[in-house]
């Protein structure tokens, strides 16, 4: 098998210049910049290389950070990236670097087809993939009835002090924040307050630092993603979740791995070829029989997962999601202390 080159956390052009030292400048190759994790990423991306003969260069970040870095390091490049390809384990970022005039639109026999609602209008980014937003609990601590149906009702006072929540300045805690805002309208606010009575905690480390919190007995309930409880749980824990509603009839929030080229890439061919493949039924099929247990978008391949299948989820309704993404993420680090209590990422 082909080696996969990986980098994270450090200066990207410094790692690309390393990684390709000895390199055969004949061979194509394709660099991306991937948020998903790396045990998710690497065998997909080994897969594409094996295929396909190009070679991969992997750039990652931080847990914590890992979604908002790349897109803050895509800024700074701006229209002279070192990536050609963005692959986001969240959407808001990608949506917003597409508003910034740093995406390509991208059209293929493979993907000219797939569904307006998991797709930028213009074809400049594809959601794909997705995987629930999840309350996480110890079913030792907590009977499955006992949970919340709903996300309001994380309001409960009968919560107070047993909730924890990532930073939601970051990844896709901010997303969901914003989605909440959007669908629960004038009673947004009220929530919010609610949950800072009951004393919700913003942790740093991610998601995944709520699953943790979880498993040590810290809270009772962990607002996270499902991959991160699946994780967690590979690695010996006995958690369990459940994916609470969003009201009026609109089930759990699917959160979408997110694919894009970038304006300027410097392998377009390359990157349309990976852009491919990441929309394949084939890694649909790969992502939902891993550890992560995506939900494919592919009715084939969903058949092959029953097990994975998410009744009535909340619309993916990118444009009014990425409308309240600001205010919500100001109003909750304001409501529940963000930073402060997060202590930084």
């Amino acid at each position: 098998m082909r080696r996969l080159i990986s980098a994270a956390v450090w200066a990207v052009v410094g790692a690309c210049a390393v990684a390709c030292m000895g390199c055969d400048r004949s061979e194509p190759t394709v660099v991306v910049y991937v948020s998903a994790d790396d045990y998710v990423a690497k065998p997909i991306l080994e897969a594409f290389e094996d295929r396909s003969g190009i070679r991969v260069l992997m750039v990652g970040d931080t847990e914590a950070r890992k979604s908002t870095g790349l897109i803050e390091r895509l800024r700074r490049e701006g229209a002279a990236p070192v990536a050609d390809v963005l692959w986001s384990s969240e959407l808001l970022g990608v949506v917003s670097l597409s508003r910034d005039g740093l995406l390509a639109p991208h059209v293929s026999a493979d993907c000219q087809d797939w569904p307006p609602l998991w797709r930028d209008p213009e074809y400049r980014w594809y959601a794909f993939s997705p995987r629930p937003r999840v309350l996480v609990y110890d079913p030792e601590r907590l009977h499955p009835s006992e949970c919340p149906a709903e996300w309001a009702d994380l309001a409960d006072p009968r919560w107070r002090g047993e909730i924890v929540a990532a930073d939601p300045r970051y990844g896709t805690t901010g997303t969901h924040l914003a989605a909440l805002r959007w669908v629960l309208g004038d009673a947004w606010p009220a929530w919010l307050d609610a949950l800072a009575r009951n004393e919700v905690r913003v942790l740093p480390g991610g998601n995944a630092a709520c699953v943790d919190a979880v498993y040590r007995g810290e809270a009772l309930l962990g607002m996270t993603d499902a991959d991160d409880v699946r994780a967690a749980n590979r690695n010996g824990a006995a958690l369990a979740m459940t994916l609470p509603g969003h009201g009026s009839g609109r089930g759990p929030m699917l959160t979408p791995n997110t694919v894009a080229i970038l304006q300027g890439a410097p392998h377009p061919a390359e990157a349309a070829a990976l852009v491919d493949w990441l929309l394949s039924p084939d890694v649909a099929r790969r992502l939902a029989a891993s550890v992560s247990g995506n939900v494919p978008l592919h009715a084939s391949v969903a058949m092959e997962f029953p097990d994975l299948a998410v009744g009535s989820p909340l619309p993916l309704d990118a444009a009014q999601i990425h409308a309240h993404h600001g205010p919500a993420v100001a109003q909750a680090v304001d409501a529940w202390g963000g930073g402060a209590n997060a202590g930084g990422p």
